[in-house]
């Protein structure tokens, strides 16, 4: 009788395929916990998990932003922006691949990135990064096919910051009006909803407003929503402007939370709205130029969000 694979000794085969298969094939099947693969304890975040600046109220700052396959910035410019916040963690969507992510981070003083491998719908430099202030391990990428355009995926790391452990998400999704077979149902059930992670925090593009059409699965999940620990009403405000008609799409840019070990208070953060290039700054671009400047030189069609979160330590 043969014994059973480990669970260690799947997510070890799982790695060498991924990195054999092309983007194409490798795509997880629904009945595949994506979660299992991705949730092994490092020994580096074991040995690390409370160590830190431990204090009785711990403060971390997080952003996320969809930046237009970088067509409309410069890394630096985009890093140059987001230095008032004082970020500790920032999730790109649709970002190039290479060094882009640490692009951003020399002007920042971020000096720790996760670039994942599978691009949006395969096209083209649409990845997903996480770029953070503190090391970063247990790096992957969890891809799948789910209703809408596909491949999709969600990258994911751990970290430690100021002894707070962190588990990291960044995705970008297409947005679907029901929950099933939707590319949030897949992340809620494989990846949230019996994840054992203390401190979880997803952050990205999800093409949905808030709760709405597939997202409902987030909130049946337990996440909670910066605009809802924030107070903001979202009905009249827009992370998204679409390139061609110029209409609003709404808040569809998310950060999404749960923690099982602390009380968490989200204490500033918001749609940060002077995300423009200098009036001087010129691009060369393939597309888009008249639009761009017609919306006033913008970093992206998108605009970024961020968010402080205060970690109450009993």
């Amino acid at each position: 009788m043969k014994k059973p694979i480990s669970g260690i000794a799947l997510m070890l085969l799982f790695v060498l395929k991924a990195e054999q298969a092309p983007a194409s094939e490798r795509a997880l099947r629904e009945e595949v916990s994506a979660f299992s693969i991705v949730s092994s304890e490092s020994t580096y975040y074991a040995n690390n998990k409370n160590k830190g600046d431990l204090t009785a109220k711990t403060k971390i700052r997080f952003a996320t932003y969809n930046v237009l396959f970088g067509l409309w910035a410069k890394p630096e410019s985009v890093g140059k922006m987001f230095k008032p916040y004082n970020l500790d963690v920032i999730c790109f969507n649709e970002v190039p691949h290479g060094n882009w992510t640490l692009r951003v981070g020399r002007e920042l003083g971020m000096k720790h990135a996760h670039v994942g491998k599978v691009s949006s719908a395969n096209h083209k430099d649409k990845y997903k990064s996480i770029l953070s202030r503190f090391p970063l391990f247990d790096k992957g990428e969890v891809v799948f096919n789910s209703k809408g355009w596909k491949p999709a995926s969600v990258v994911t790391a751990r970290t430690n910051i100021k002894g707070v452990p962190l588990t990291l998400y960044s995705t970008h999704i297409p947005g679907q009006p029901v929950v099933e077979k939707s590319a949030a149902s897949f992340i809620a059930k494989n990846m949230l909803s019996d994840s054992v992670n203390e401190n979880l925090f997803v952050l990205g593009d999800f093409n949905n407003l808030l709760y709405g059409g597939a997202l409902k699965a987030f909130k049946e999940a337990g996440m909670k929503s910066i605009w809802h620990g924030l107070s903001i009403d979202t009905a009249n405000i827009s992370t998204h402007r679409h390139i061609e008609s110029g209409n609003e799409s709404g808040v569809i840019d998310h950060i999404f939370y749960r923690s099982k070990e602390f009380k968490v208070q989200v204490t500033n953060g918001g749609i940060i709205e002077t995300a423009f290039n200098s009036a001087e700054e010129e691009i060369d671009m393939s597309r888009y130029k008249k639009e761009w400047l017609k919306y006033g030189k913008p970093l992206s069609d998108h605009r970024p969000i961020w968010a402080e979160f205060t970690f109450i330590h009993d």
